[in-house]
């Protein structure tokens, strides 16, 4: 266990472990990725990246309010299907049917994930977090960028991500769900 450097108190941050030790390890009130094997904690949120984190949250809800068509969560350990990694996006969506994958974590891939970019973690979100949704198939993810003001949806098109930007963007998933950037960062 590493110690941080600013308060002394100890963290899993650079700890290699299987996905067992990890769900088997004390809670020592950090966030973790798990990505091949070795823990990355990531820091508290800013007021901006929960604020953002929120208002994604009450407009996903409000969809979902109007079509029962699925749930909604904030910072949920998924236990990808591939055996391996532990990640936790900011915010999960599983549709109805998928809902026995909802366990003490998600055992299973999300429909949708969203992540907020912060200096600290957009390299990973944007990197091996992406590549790992796209081959454990979530269907989109979604990128807010709460310092270019810029959302990004990523649709999964088999072996890849097709890219949509724009000021108002259209769910594939989720018909009818859309966001209007502009309102979204007003």
């Amino acid at each position: 266990m590493a110690a941080s450097r600013s308060t002394g108190l100890q963290h899993y941050e650079g700890l290699r472990v299987s996905r067992e030790q990890y769900l088997g390890l004390p809670d020592d009130g950090h966030k973790y990725d798990m990505i091949d094997g070795v823990l990355h904690r990531s820091p508290s949120a800013t007021p901006e990246h929960g604020w953002r984190q929120s208002r994604f949250v009450q407009l996903l809800n409000n969809y979902l309010d109007a079509h029962p068509v699925g749930r909604c969560m904030i910072e949920v350990d998924v236990l990808l299907p591939d055996g391996g990694d532990v990640l936790r996006p900011d915010i999960s969506f599983v549709a109805a049917e998928r809902l026995h994958i909802l366990l003490n974590q998600i055992h299973g891939t999300p429909d949708l994930v969203c992540e907020i970019l912060s200096e600290s973690t957009a390299e990973r979100d944007l990197g091996e977090k992406a590549r790992r949704y796209l081959k454990n198939r979530v269907v989109e993810y979604w990128i807010v960028d709460p310092l270019r003001r810029s959302i990004q949806l990523l649709v999964s098109q088999g072996s890849e991500w097709k890219h949509k930007t724009g000021n108002v963007l259209q769910s594939e998933l989720l018909s009818g769900f859309q966001i209007n950037v502009e309102r979204f960062f007003n």
